[in-house]
């Protein structure tokens, strides 16, 4: 072969592995990712933050509110005090009377069996006009329990029906220094006083009265009767 022809066959042949070389380097890169490893979002996609837990509206409520202390239970005098400030605000005699009861009731259960034992035989010595041992048993009881206003208001029952007016005085100040909201006590020391033949220290314990049972005299008739007892007839 011609020199010259071999040359060109040479030169043709090294033109195109020059050219497939070419294609080789320019192609492009391969679209296929590598495997993900386990437990991996793929590279392609960002990952994302799961959304937010939903919150209900009283859960909010909940926890944006102040922490506070457990209610305090009442206590029998708070109960007393609430049913007694109650009574001063009734509308009508049985309301009225419906509230004494549970008051009474509530002044009663503080009492000891022993306390009550005595009690309930001071109130027999009464009904068999034995007042005096009445009286001595009421001693016993308010011995056993002295802070309990109702033994000394018991007690300023029995002297009254014994004739013993300044010992009733003395004890319903007594137990009106531990209950002073004791409607029923004041009524009683109305009565001690009209007896005493006070009238002006008669009306004001019935005036007070009034002020925490305003139902006991809805018609003020016992009120204008202590009036006139305390300042004579009005002219």
């Amino acid at each position: 072969m011609h020199l010259r022809s071999r040359f060109l066959i040479l030169l043709m042949a090294g033109s195109c592995l020059l050219a497939s070389a070419g294609q080789i380097v320019a192609a492009p890169a391969s679209t296929t990712h590598p495997p993900a490893s386990a437990g991996s979002a793929p590279s392609s996609a960002p990952s994302k933050a799961p959304p937010p837990a939903a919150t209900s509206p009283q859960q909010s409520s909940d926890d944006n509110k102040p922490s506070t202390p457990s209610a305090k239970k009442l206590t029998r005098q708070d109960r007393i005090g609430l049913l007694a400030d109650q009574l001063a605000h009734a509308k009508t005699p049985e309301e009225a009377h419906t509230l004494e009861d549970m008051l009474e009731t509530l002044r009663s259960a503080g009492l000891s069996p022993t306390t009550q034992l005595l009690l309930r035989r001071a109130q027999k010595d009464v009904s068999a006009e034995k007042p005096d041992n009445a009286v001595d048993d009421m001693g016993d009881a308010i011995a056993l329990q002295p802070d309990q206003a109702i033994l000394w208001r018991s007690r300023a029952q029995m002297r009254l029906v014994a004739g013993d007016l300044a010992g009733a005085v003395q004890d319903l100040g007594a137990a009106l220094q531990r209950d002073p909201k004791d409607a029923q006590s004041w009524n009683l020391l109305t009565t001690v006083e009209e007896h005493r033949n006070d009238g002006q220290a008669a009306l004001k314990a019935w005036q007070k009265m009034l002020d925490l049972n305003p139902m006991a005299d809805k018609n003020h008739k016992r009120l204008d009767a202590l009036r006139i007892k305390a300042f004579g007839q009005p002219t």
